[in-house]
């Protein structure tokens, strides 16, 4: 149960730094938006013994996902368990949402600035930002 509840606070931290990450990139704050990007990839980097400890729970309940696992632990009548198993993959569905969200809101910054670095060298500045006039 305590893997469980290890898990839980895990994910639901990382969905929290996701959101933040979301908001930075609203907020157009660049330098920060790449800390809180590397943020995100040493939590997910340090989550990964516990998922793994999570995985050998459910592979122990011969369960192949956290439904499965939660319906097995209620068979067994670990109500406790059960429950934290299911706020676990709400969690999950919540960080697979943000990471969507912000996947999505980097794509778009980063054809916004194409379309601008392009608009920029139609009026003839080069890649070190000197005008080339021709008159």
């Amino acid at each position: 149960m305590e893997v469980l509840r290890q898990g839980v606070e895990l994910i639901d931290g990382i969905s929290a730094q996701l959101q933040q990450l979301d908001c930075l990139m609203l907020a157009g704050k660049p330098i920060e938006i790449s800390a809180a990007a590397a943020d995100i990839e040493l939590a997910l980097k340090n989550a990964a013994p516990a998922i793994s400890r999570i995985t050998e729970v459910m592979r122990d309940l011969g369960a192949d996902n956290l439904f499965a696992a939660a319906a097995q632990l209620r068979r067994i009548e670990q109500q406790d368990a059960a429950s934290l198993a299911e706020a676990l993959r709400f969690s999950l569905a919540r960080v697979a949402t943000r990471t969507a969200c912000a996947s999505r809101r980097a794509q778009q910054m980063n054809r916004g600035l194409n379309t601008a670095l392009k608009a920029l060298t139609s009026f003839g500045l080069n890649e070190g930002g000197r005008l080339i006039a021709e008159a």
